[in-house]
């Protein structure tokens, strides 16, 4: 039979209890009166015995917790209580193993070959992937530079804050750096051309984001010029016999 330990009223205008500290914990023994633990309130603070001897089967309110008057405690029983608790714990993690994951990681998995599509469809494209490199602004009025000269070429590794090329505007000649570390991808503005402020000069990336060059389509084979069939020789004409000599009288 099992036994509830309960607050008891600790005051007449006391309406709860902190417990403060566990004396026992599950599984242990206790006899009548045995103390189970402290409990605090805003008057006193006190020890909360066992109600009867057994065993202690469950704590109900953890330490530091607030319980109302006469709210439960803890759960003192002959051990039955907390062996059958024992025995029947295992089996839920029996049936822990669930066999649901397994299909969702093989779904999980089926998605995977989608980015290599887009990433085999971009590079079909001929556009790479990655971080523009755009006209910076070069002051308050100036709307668009000229690039000068390169001083990377598409393929190069570049770091972070490298120079990337040369820009002329009517106030000021600037170097633009690489926003990123990578390799120049692209390069979207040629030399001597005009590009307004914002528009985008190159790409920097992965090398592995380079657009895939297109295999040169073989140029279809000539077809051979069918040979003119020959021509049947004329059959030679058959020489006119010479008419045949008269005999002399």
């Amino acid at each position: 039979m099992a036994f509830s330990v309960q607050m008891p009223a600790l005051g007449e205008s006391v309406t709860e209890g902190t417990v403060t500290r566990w004396l026992k914990q599950v599984g242990d023994t206790v006899e009548v009166d045995e103390p189970l633990l402290e409990v605090s309130t805003d008057k006193v603070d006190t020890e909360i015995p066992s109600p009867a001897a057994g065993v202690l089967e469950r704590i109900v309110a953890q330490e530091d917790e607030t319980v109302e008057i006469g709210a439960e405690l803890a759960v003192i029983g002959d051990g039955s209580g907390a062996s059958d608790s024992g025995d029947s714990a295992p089996a839920p993690q029996q049936q822990a193993p669930d066999p649901q994951p397994e299909p969702q990681q093989e779904q999980e998995a089926q998605p995977e070959p989608e980015p290599a599509a887009q990433a085999s469809a971009s590079s079909g494209g001929g556009s790479a992937s990655g971080t523009p490199v755009t006209m910076p602004e070069l002051g308050e009025s100036v709307t668009e530079g000229t690039v000068t000269r390169w001083l990377k070429q598409v393929g190069d590794s570049v770091a972070v804050d490298e120079p990337l090329l040369e820009v002329s505007t009517d106030k000021v000649d600037t170097e633009i750096p690489s926003p990123v570390a990578g390799t120049l991808l692209e390069i979207t503005a040629a030399e001597d051309e005009t590009v307004e402020v914002g528009a985008q000069l190159a790409i920097v990336g992965s090398a592995d984001a380079a657009p895939a060059q297109k295999a040169p389509e073989p140029k279809p084979e000539p077809k051979p010029e069918p040979k003119p069939e020959p021509k049947p020789e004329p059959k030679p004409e058959p020489a006119a016999q010479a008419p045949a000599p008269k005999p002399e009288p």
